[in-house]
């Protein structure tokens, strides 16, 4: 049985030592896959279909009121996977939930020596991993069928590190999230699922057999946000209506008010927004460009 000794995280040991795996859905309440995937490894570790060898295993719910009310944050605009600078707990408490929730996941996050967040986004997508780009992380990553792997190390995401995979870094662990597919899809629940025990097989938590599905990789780097003003911002025709939508050089991707927003690159648009989580002030979506 797996014991919850704070709310909505759960652990359980193995026999022997090892490896300690997190495992964190719902870090967006709406992202309903990860929260069913946490669930799901609940259930077979509880009854016996799923048993752990050696090592640990951490399952958390991230945002529990955000899940509870099928919400991004506890409230609009609030962002558990914003909460994490690496400074945290030697930070004062903000006494926002999302802040105090991070600081009870925190330490799990800091002995962990892997965690994959699972994530979903608004708007449709296919699937893929936001991580540093390492050989280490591949390790991980590989058990996650993609063909797509976006890094930040210029912190465009946040202006610092603040997520859940950038504080396990910090902190010596392998951290990853994983874009399952668009939040209101919960089609992959099984997938992922497998997904997870292929990686606590290979990490020695569990026993099985795995065969490592093949994906050559391109990688991505976030370039720049773009931000929304005061005069809005309207995307071309083509444009954010999906993660992933390739631009040329020289494209017109939208408009500030009047004025042409152009990109003197190539590249990719991420993580458009719905038009509920826009504010003034704040990306309304990202830009990244292929290195690899």
């Amino acid at each position: 049985m797996m014991k919850e000794f704070l709310p909505f995280i759960w652990e359980t040991h193995g026999q022997t030592s090892g490896k300690t795996i997190t495992i964190i859905g719902g870090t967006h309440g709406n992202e309903r896959t990860g929260v069913e995937v946490v669930l799901k490894l609940k259930a077979m570790l509880d009854s016996g279909n799923l048993a752990l060898k050696t090592g640990t295993l951490y399952l958390v719910h991230g945002n529990p009121r955000a899940i509870e009310i099928g919400e991004r944050g506890s409230e609009p605009f609030l962002d558990l996977n914003r909460s994490f600078p690496i400074s945290l707990l030697m930070n004062e408490p903000t006494g926002v939930y999302e802040d105090s929730r991070a600081r009870e996941i925190a330490p799990v996050l800091q002995k962990s020596d892997i965690v994959v967040d699972l994530h979903a986004t608004n708007k449709p997508s296919e699937p893929f991993v936001a991580c540093i780009h390492s050989p280490y992380h591949e390790e991980i990553y590989k058990w996650f069928p993609c063909q797509k792997v976006l890094s930040d190390p210029g912190a465009v995401l946040a202006g610092e590190p603040m997520t859940t995979d950038e504080y396990t870094d910090a902190h010596g662990g392998i951290g990853m999230c994983y874009e399952t597919g668009q939040a209101s899809d919960l089609a992959r629940v099984d997938e992922v699922t497998q997904n997870v025990i292929n990686l606590l097989i290979d990490q020695g938590l569990v026993e099985g057999i795995v065969t490592s599905s093949i994906c050559e990789h391109e990688c991505y780097e976030l370039t720049e946000p773009v931000i929304l003003t005061d005069d809005g911002f309207i995307f071309a025709q083509d444009f954010g209506e999906r993660s992933w939508e390739p631009f040329t050089q020289g494209t017109i991707l939208g408009h500030h008010g009047n004025t042409p927003f152009v990109v003197g690159y190539e590249g990719v648009i991420v993580f458009p927004k719905i038009p509920g989580h826009r504010k003034v002030g704040k990306p309304l979506a990202y830009l990244a460009k292929r290195v690899s």
